[in-house]
């Protein structure tokens, strides 16, 4: 990315008074700063005495540090703002305000001056409050620019270039181009632009974020690959569910362990299913039953006894107790 992107992203997301300026940046505003102002720009009015005093209009300093700064590199706010007296004389306000204005740029520098605003022979105390205090605003806001160069009106106060400047003509104003007012609602230009921003930031983001997947899926994928690595093909083949493959394995190698283990399953369900069945039909076909008579000519007391014996070995212990009770039984008919 090249440094002059990387630089504008870095300073978009800091908070106002922190962003710095570029070197480009600073020196074009330093250059555009002490410039003098023309003719057209100074206003003059009647102050005490019949003289006339030189000033620059409110409005005209806002748009010249709009046009200096940007519209969004710089803010004023009131630090404070005292009523100094309200007299009534003749049914009639006088009203004296001062106010302390703070003007800070963008990157932190600001200038702090003080303002003072006055309302005279008006019947209203509300009015009077009202234009007293704007026009304390005001003024503290002109003092505070004006301290960051000549063209915020910080030329005004040399007399002998007011002198010399007060004999240039003034131009004429530019005739109004009807096209250049504003006459309907909206800005298609500024809704376009700012559509076009959050795309674009929309972009950036998603971009950040899947290059964050990853770089955080990466690190699993070594293991899990080192780990397959480390197995030996000895071992079984590892447990996917159905559910994890039908229909969505494309992988031979993949479907043919799949295949394998679904095949060591059945076998081994059938190896449990015959070995059970040895189980329930071996005591029918090895138990056996055998009876041993009386013995000849010996008139044996003990009769004949059952005796249960197994082709693979002796009797058990089962066997002989069915044994003993069966001689307990018919020992008596002898």
């Amino acid at each position: 990315m090249p440094s002059h992107l990387t630089e504008s992203n870095s300073s978009e997301s800091r908070n106002f008074g922190q962003c710095t300026y570029t070197a480009e940046e600073y020196q074009a505003v330093h250059n555009a700063l002490r410039q003098r102002l023309g003719p057209e720009y100074i206003s003059t009015r009647l102050a005490g005495g019949g003289q006339r005093v030189c000033y620059v209009e409110g409005h005209r300093v806002v748009s010249l540090a709009n046009e200096m700064f940007g519209y969004n590199g710089w803010s004023h706010s009131i630090s404070q703002q005292n009523v100094d007296f309200v007299d009534l004389i003749n049914g009639k306000f006088y009203v004296g305000v001062s106010a302390f204005i703070k003007v800070t740029l963008k990157d932190g520098a600001y200038h702090e001056d003080v303002g003072y605003g006055v309302s005279e022979g008006l019947k209203s105390k509300a009015l009077s409050l009202e234009k007293a205090r704007k026009e304390a605003v005001t003024d503290g806001m002109k003092r505070a620019l004006r301290c960051f160069g000549n063209a915020l009106g910080n030329c005004i106060l040399d007399k002998e270039y007011i002198l010399a400047i007060n004999k240039i003509p003034k131009q004429p104003p530019a005739p109004l181009n009807p096209d250049q007012t504003k006459r309907s609602e909206g800005e298609p230009s500024v809704e376009k632009a700012r559509v076009f921003s959050l795309v674009k930031e929309e972009k950036v983001v998603s971009a950040a974020s899947l290059a964050q997947v990853r770089s955080e899926s990466r690190p699993n994928a070594l293991n899990q690959m080192s780990l397959e690595v480390n197995t030996p093909t000895s071992d079984p083949a590892p447990d996917i569910s159905r559910e994890d493959v039908d229909g969505t394995v494309s992988d031979p190698k993949l479907q043919r362990k799949l295949r394998q283990q679904q095949l060591q399953q059945k076998f081994r369900k059938e190896m449990e299913a015959k070995k059970l069945q040895l189980e329930v039909d071996q005591p029918k076909s090895e138990d056996k039953e055998f009876a041993i008579g009386q013995g000849p000519n010996r008139g044996d007391a003990r009769g004949s006894t059952l005796i249960h014996r197994s082709s693979s070995g002796p009797s058990s212990k089962e066997d002989n107790l069915a044994g003993t009770v069966n001689y307990q039984q018919r020992a008596p008919q002898s």
